[in-house]
């Protein structure tokens, strides 16, 4: 009479499949008894001595009169995210199962044992199999199981290493771990092998990605803000020393904090280092708008903002410079592609002037009594000699 005996491995942890072995001896032709002596609860087993015992259980399955039977399947953790882990479980053990009762007379079962306690039923078996917890020691054919469950796990674990050397795997094999958590900073770093229905990981894939949104006044924040919010966590970065004079700086600024409380998003407030821009457009001064020192003011404010993108590490950045039609677009995108590629950034290049980006903002400064300038704020512009 044959006694089947079923493990699982892999039902905890927040990625990779789980795995399930049904193994059984031939009761007429058992392996040596020293070796059965060897068998145990595979955790309580060091890594090289399973991995013996794994082979050894392998070689006696290939004999031509084998001594032991056993059957692995995977259910992969895609099919664990459609039915919930219990029913993949459950199908994992029962494709185990009909693997084995083909190698075997169906009418020579005694028994079939599985540790745990999920009480499942399978229309394969003539009754009920017998559920105990904890007797991966007591039941020589749970605990091989066990051992070729936990290797056969093991094994994958190590390619899936090499795949994804920062997911620290190996110390992942039953349960999440400190690095794993750490890794799993935002949705970007979810790989194929994640079960995404696990809360942490589902926690991670809705969440927002971060985006460093640099702004030059409130009307030009407001309709960006407005339209990018529900896809991204914004947090708005005010550097704009190109603004004189000081009274005038300080009305925009007004009016920018205004936008960020009126939307509910965070905002850095830079220094006004108007040196430094003065020291930027030196010999720039009384070129046309739009040219070479439009260019530099840019160049100062975006690397500025990148390099602040970086230190807080938020992968995406953009800029409302471009939604006057007054900038030039080309000079803009030419400096976030060079700030991107030197800080490994990723830039949202999105033309704010379109789709009435420009008019929707003058009517939310209108609803909200938002503060509207009426020049780019450089003394030395056009517009600002034209006031």
């Amino acid at each position: 009479m044959y006694k089947i005996g079923i493990d699982e491995a892999w039902r905890w942890p927040w990625l990779w499949p789980v795995v399930a072995c049904s193994l059984t001896f031939d009761l007429n032709n058992l392996p040596d008894s020293d070796f059965l002596k060897q068998l145990n609860d595979s955790k309580k087993l060091t890594i090289k001595k399973r991995e013996k015992i794994f082979n050894e259980l392998v070689k006696l399955s290939n004999l031509e009169k084998p001594q032991v039977y056993f059957w692995v399947w995977i259910v992969d953790n895609f099919l664990i995210d459609e039915i919930n882990i219990k029913q993949a479980n459950k199908e994992a053990i029962r494709r185990s199962l009909i693997e084995i009762l083909r190698k075997i007379d169906n009418k020579k079962i005694s028994w079939v044992l599985i540790d745990g306690n999920d009480n499942y039923v399978f229309n394969e078996l003539p009754k009920k199999p017998i559920y105990v917890i904890g007797w991966d020691a007591k039941i020589l054919e749970i605990s091989a199981a066990s051992i070729i469950a936990k290797v056969f796990r093991d094994k994958l674990i190590d390619t899936y290493g090499l795949l994804y050397p920062s997911l620290w795997v190996e110390s992942h094999k039953w349960y999440w771990t400190k690095k794993h958590i750490n890794y799993l900073t935002d949705k970007t770093r979810i790989t194929w092998i994640h079960r995404i229905s696990y809360k942490p990981v589902k926690k991670v894939l809705e969440q927002k990605p971060k985006l460093l949104l640099h702004i030059c006044c409130g009307p030009d924040a407001s309709i960006p803000i407005i339209d990018l919010k529900n896809d991204y966590d914004i947090t708005c970065f005010w550097y704009d020393p190109n603004i004189q004079p000081k009274s005038e700086y300080n009305k925009r600024l007004k009016a920018f904090k205004k936008v960020c409380e009126i939307e509910n998003v965070e905002f850095i407030e830079w220094e006004y280092d108007v040196e430094n821009f003065f020291s930027t457009i030196k010999w720039l001064e009384k070129t046309k708008e739009m040219w070479e020192k439009c260019k530099k003011c840019y160049d100062m404010r975006l690397k500025r903002t990148a390099i602040e993108a970086k230190k807080l590490g938020i992968k995406y950045w953009t800029t409302s410079l471009n939604i006057s039609p007054h900038k030039d677009i080309n000079n803009i995108f030419e400096i976030w592609d060079k700030y991107s590629l030197e800080k490994n950034l990723e830039f949202l290049k999105i033309a704010f002037r379109k789709n009435n980006w420009f008019l929707r903002s003058i009517e939310y400064c209108k609803k909200n009594n938002i503060y509207r300038q009426n020049y780019c704020g450089c003394i030395y512009s056009d517009t600002f000699h034209k006031k």
